[in-house]
């Protein structure tokens, strides 16, 4: 298992010396997809400066629709190709699909038009994938932040329904628990878990809550899933918590083995 952190290029530093194994950053924000090569230049050069790798990317379209009648179909088709380029071109690995504003079903829109919009979009990602082999995981979201693809077994459907290697499934705990899912479900998504994000309760940084992480690691095992947990929390104070927060997690998989 790899244990990364979703933060920014300035705390790099900070959590490669707090023992983390990568960082996940941003899709719209540091991979810039709508931006010219040269900008791009630029941010990949203060990416690959970095002391730990960037292997996974969130906040993958923070502006413009993907779900209704406002789509700008060809800008999406050359985002999802740009991104998972120049991911590559940095050893990325997933693009985690989340971005809840884009993919919001807008009020009165045919829920079967959006099904194929959501459809269309994925169908991108995986055609990228072919050419780069970056991976699109979609990240369920809780029901009070998105309208659609809100549990992990939804996201697990949709994935099997594309039935394309380059579109996987993500389980975020802090998701799971919003809308009262069952670790089981982890299992149940197994032959398309691809990645993982984490938090403490009320999303706080590991150990700092009650979130049963052991429980956790026990279902991800029995899942077979040894790739990577991401921890995207709200940090109070990173530079304190987040050495804490990894070893907090480490402890839990200890906990899981057999003495």
């Amino acid at each position: 298992m790899r244990f990364g952190v979703c933060t920014g290029i300035s705390q790099a530093s900070i959590i490669a010396d707090a023992g983390a194994d990568y960082i996940e950053l941003s899709v719209a924000g540091d991979l810039i997809p709508d931006d010219s090569d040269e900008v791009w230049d630029s941010k990949r050069a203060l990416i690959e400066a970095m002391p730990v790798p960037a292997e996974a990317f969130n906040s993958f379209v923070r502006t413009g629709k993907i779900v209704g009648p406002e789509a700008d179909w060809a800008r999406l088709e050359r985002y999802a190709h740009t991104a998972a380029t120049r991911a590559a071109q940095i050893g990325g690995k997933i693009i985690v699909f989340g971005s809840g504003g884009a993919r919001q079903i807008p009020d009165g829109y045919p829920t079967k038009k959006a099904d194929a919009d959501l459809l269309r979009f994925l169908g991108f990602c995986a055609d990228a994938y072919e050419k780069t082999g970056v991976i699109v995981v979609i990240e369920p979201l809780s029901y009070r932040e998105c309208n659609v693809l809100n549990t992990v077994d939804e996201g697990a459907d949709m994935t099997r329904r594309v039935n394309r290697p380059g579109v996987r499934c993500l389980a975020d705990t802090y998701h799971m628990e919003a809308n009262g899912e069952a670790l089981s479900s982890i299992y149940d998504a197994a032959d398309v878990l691809a990645h993982t994000h984490t938090a403490d309760t009320g999303r706080g940084a590991p150990g700092t809550g009650v979130y049963d992480h052991v429980a956790l690691f026990k279902t991800l095992n029995d899942a077979r899933f040894d790739a990577r947990i991401s921890i995207e929390c709200s940090w109070k104070d990173l530079p304190s918590e987040v050495s804490p927060a990894l070893v907090s997690l480490r402890e839990s998989v200890l906990a899981t083995l057999p003495i």
